[in-house]
Parts: C-alpha cells; sequence; structure tokens
C-alpha cells in the first residue's frame, strides 16, 4: 500500500510543478507600449546615475 503511495507523489509531484508553471506564465501579462517605454527610460536614468556616481569614499575612480 505504501508502494502505491510515493508512487502517486512521484508521478503527481512533477505534473502538479509542470501545471504551477504554466498556470504562473499565462497568467503573466505583457506591458503596454507606454509601460515598456517608462521602464526603458527609469533604467537609463539609473545607469546615467551611476556612472556618475562619486565613489571616492569607497575606494572607486577619482
Amino acid at each position: 500500500m505504501i508502494n502505491y503511495f510515493w508512487l502517486a507523489v512521484v508521478m503527481l509531484g512533477p505534473v502538479l510543478l509542470g501545471a504551477a508553471i504554466v498556470y504562473a506564465i499565462l497568467r503573466q501579462r505583457r506591458l503596454s507600449a507606454r509601460e515598456r517605454i517608462n521602464s526603458d527610460a527609469a533604467t537609463h536614468e539609473l545607469y546615467r546615475n551611476e556612472e556618475n556616481a562619486d565613489t571616492r569614499p569607497l575606494g572607486g575612480r577619482q
């Protein structure tokens, strides 16, 4: 009897995990054009701020 239990666990585990992954992929929504533009602009701003950061106290560039 215990062998059937472990057989069910081993067989159903990957099936449930796969179903959860498929569900998450299907629920994921795409960004609109405006959201993508805003995200890209914010990312570029962060990189620009990082390039201009004063890192001398941390032993960075002079």
